[in-house]
């Protein structure tokens, strides 16, 4: 499979794409300020017992969310504390950035990641990336996480990138991770103003660490500075992508502007014929799969698998493209085969493997829907790119033209007595809809209509006397 990871400079931001098989799958961007993965110094604002949370200033915008659940028992014996107070300082790390009108999420089970391992100082959880299927491999590195937690006193949890490496590069990332742990914690213990105490060394740092796979065929790049970078995180590479420098805008390069109409669309065509329909609400996105135009099977139940087969691929590329979070509902073709759906989840969970983020699949419903639930820690693409319709506030619906009209002729049959013209100015969409003849039933004037307003829920009226 070709996976090319393309790197965008331009002006002060950094944006990256990724491209499998000549399909644009990820996309991101930094002009907004990521703060996931941040460790702060706050401090209480508020303790909501009702709520079970508490209410934390980190010097953003927006006072940070955070639940008692999210704090360890290891963290109140690790600073000797017995509760978490109004006033007091806390170390926080942000695990969700905010969104509309919430705050980001906190936790204070903190963590910092390498790019073979996450340590967590307040927590005894040893474990084994779940994408590594390897039995043998996954209990060599859980005798190297249980002996880097033993000799370190904190949890540890090995990443799909130390898969098959050598155990050398794990120990000194390990030695190097305990050094900024343990500034990070003299940091807290010796200062009292709210601040930042960590974030990512720099956002290429951080795209290189989290995307330069194995599976990486291609690095493109419009910044000569990344070379150096990536240069670093290839060396243990026994297979080392090729790189690419190029002039000018690397998204126009490869084509991954040509996609930025698309994903404000909500039907995706299938190559078959079939389509997806993706519609998001706050709570949760639902996506509908038709059959539309593909006829080429024999039956019903043969088309509503194949559709449905080939709707897997497109849905799960889009959840990550456009980095759709929380509780998923997938609406497939009714299917009468259990044998069938067993297909469709092996497909789901082949799909699944390519997701960098957390993915829990729930089974089908009674009624045969998919639920899963897919976790996100920055913004979607919808967030980032998409501004709500200041015509219809983000709902898709304005009133119908008989309920506007009924409007105009109640103003026509109250018009000034003195009234000899009417000037009426509407949306354009209107123009099928009004008739002067009806609006000379109502009241005899002479009517002037031009179709140059604005808002297609309002109109505007001028008399003539």
């Amino acid at each position: 499979m070709e996976k090319i990871l393309v790197l965008n400079s331009i002006e002060d931001n950094l944006h990256y794409a990724i491209i499998e098989n000549n399909k644009l799958v990820e996309l991101f961007s930094d002009e907004e300020k990521k703060l996931t993965g941040n460790i702060y110094l706050g401090k209480v604002e508020k303790v909501v017992n009702a709520l079970d949370a508490i209410f934390v200033n980190i010097g953003e915008k927006k006072n940070g969310f955070l639940r008692i659940k999210d704090i360890p028992e290891k963290y109140y014996d690790y600073f000797s504390l017995k509760e978490i107070k109004e006033g007091s300082k806390i170390l926080v790390q942000v695990k969700k950035d905010p969104t509309g009108t919430k705050g980001p999420q906190l936790t204070a089970n903190i963590s910092i990641a390498g790019r073979y391992l996450v340590v967590f100082p307040f927590s005894n959880v040893n474990g084994v990336s779940k994408k590594i299927e390897s039995e043998d491999e996954r209990q060599r590195l859980y005798k190297i996480a249980n002996e880097i937690s033993n000799n370190n006193g904190f949890g540890v949890v090995i990443r799909t990138a130390a898969e098959g490496l050598d155990e050398k590069y794990i120990y000194s990332e390990a030695i190097t991770l305990k050094e900024k742990l343990d500034d990070l914690l003299l940091n807290f213990k010796r200062k009292r103003k709210i601040q930042i105490l960590y974030t990512e060394e720099s956002l290429i740092d951080y795209i290189l660490r989290e995307r330069l796979t194995k599976e990486i065929t291609q690095v493109i790049t419009n910044n000569i500075k990344h070379i150096e970078v990536i240069r670093k995180y290839l060396k243990i590479f026994s297979k080392r992508p090729k790189i690419e420098i190029i002039d000018g805008d690397s998204f126009e390069y490869t084509n991954v502007n040509k996609y930025f109409k698309e994903l404000i669309k909500r039907t995706i065509t299938l190559p078959s014929g079939g389509e997806i329909i993706i519609d998001k609400t706050e709570a949760l996105t639902v996506i509908d799969v038709n059959s539309k135009h593909f006829t080429k099977s024999l039956n019903q139940q043969e088309t509503a698998f194949k559709t449905n087969y080939e709707a897997v691929e497109e849905i799960f590329r889009q959840l990550r493209l456009r980095n759709i979070g929380g509780i998923v509902i997938i609406d497939f073709i009714d299917m009468n085969s259990e044998e069938n759906k067993n297909k469709i989840l092996e497909k789901v969970n082949e799909e699944i493997k390519k997701d960098k983020s957390k993915i829990e699949i729930f089974g089908f419903t009674k009624l045969g829907l998919l639920e899963l639930s897919r976790k996100r820690t920055i913004k979607s693409f919808f967030e980032n790119y998409v501004s709500i319709c200041p015509v219809c506030g983000g709902s898709g619906f304005i009133q119908s033209p008989r309920f506007l009209l009924k409007e105009i002729f109640t103003k026509i049959e109250n018009a000034p007595k003195e009234a000899k013209e009417a000037i009426i100015k509407l949306h354009p969409y209107m123009k099928n809809y009004i008739d002067k003849s009806e609006l000379k039933k109502r009241k005899d004037l002479i009517y002037h209509i031009h179709f140059t307003h604005t808002d297609p829920k309002t109109f505007e009226i001028t008399w003539k006397i």
